[in-house]
């Protein structure tokens, strides 16, 4: 008998070490989720804000062992949640509506829009988004770029942001990202010895800047924000601009690799990322629906 119970916090570390594992495989790959345990572990602690693990999840039980998880992370300012699966062993899909009916039960009243995050080679879950009534909202693809490769990298100086540079980011920053989830007053708050902003200066004036961020603990490492002055495009900033990051990024041992999520319609930033070194690991599919209750 199976049966489906909403996950406590004590089961947190036997969660993540199912996700890990079944997420390993790019045919039951979730694009929002990570492939190490400690990473998924921490994400499930960390970044589930808005509503906890232990209110998000549900767990399927076979036997005292876990066949079948499933979660969500909600935004209930934006009224939305990212569908954390379905992550179910390979033999016990049969139970995917079971355990979904069960997720939606505890989904709160006021989510009126979820989204799925799937690799192009998750066949199953592909014809769950289509059983289901979602719609396909865009491709992207995950670029990445490994600590190994970084003798790739041009040795070029790194220029951090100082003091007289900030009001240029700032404006910079929010004409090309009017609408993100931090502003470039917020982004400057931020900065401290594991988040930095590199610039790109001609004659004194900022061309360009990047935004990294880095948490050595779990060897995580991140570019959030890239952006060049419009008539400034073209002469390799963006390509200076990526190696500061990388190079920096990198100065943490524990950072094992980056990755970078891009819309394969962006064909240019695609083509800067891999003339960097970046390599394709992952073609995604991204789905929403809208709720009616």
């Amino acid at each position: 008998m199976i049966n489906y119970i909403l996950a406590k916090n004590d089961d947190i570390d036997r969660v993540a070490h199912f996700i890990a594992r079944v997420n390993n495989n790019e045919e039951n790959h979730i694009g929002y989720c990570g492939t190490d345990s400690e990473e998924i572990k921490n994400s499930l602690i960390e970044d589930l804000t808005d509503m906890p693990f232990n209110e998000s999840f549900i767990v399927g039980i076979e036997y005292g062992e876990i066949i079948g998880v499933i979660g969500f992370d909600a935004d209930l300012e934006d009224n939305s949640a990212e569908i954390w699966g379905p992550f179910i062993e390979k033999s016990k899909w049969y139970i995917v509506m079971d355990l979904w009916n069960e997720m939606i039960k505890i989904l709160p009243k006021k989510i009126e829009t979820i989204s799925l995050f799937m690799n192009s080679k998750n066949k199953n879950s592909l014809k769950l988004a289509c059983e289901l009534g979602f719609n396909k909202s865009s491709e992207q693809v995950i670029l990445t770029f490994n600590q190994e490769d970084k003798y790739k990298l041009k040795d070029i100086s790194e220029t951090e942001l100082s003091l007289n540079y900030y009001e240029d980011f700032r404006r910079l920053h929010d004409r090309v990202f009017p609408n993100t989830y931090y502003s470039g007053s917020e982004i400057l708050d931020r900065l401290n010895e594991h988040r930095k902003v590199f610039i790109d200066l001609e004659e004194n004036k900022l061309t360009g800047y990047i935004y990294a961020e880095v948490n050595p603990e779990f060897g995580e490492g991140s570019i959030e924000f890239i952006a060049v002055e419009s008539l400034e495009r073209g002469k390799g900033i963006g390509k200076r601009l990526l190696t500061m990051a990388l190079r920096w990024l990198f100065t943490f041992h524990s950072v094992e690799s980056i990755n970078l999520c891009v819309n394969v319609q962006n064909e240019g930033a695609i083509n800067l990322y891999k003339s960097i070194g970046f390599i394709e690991k992952y073609h995604l599919y991204h789905y929403d629906k809208r709720l009616f209750y």
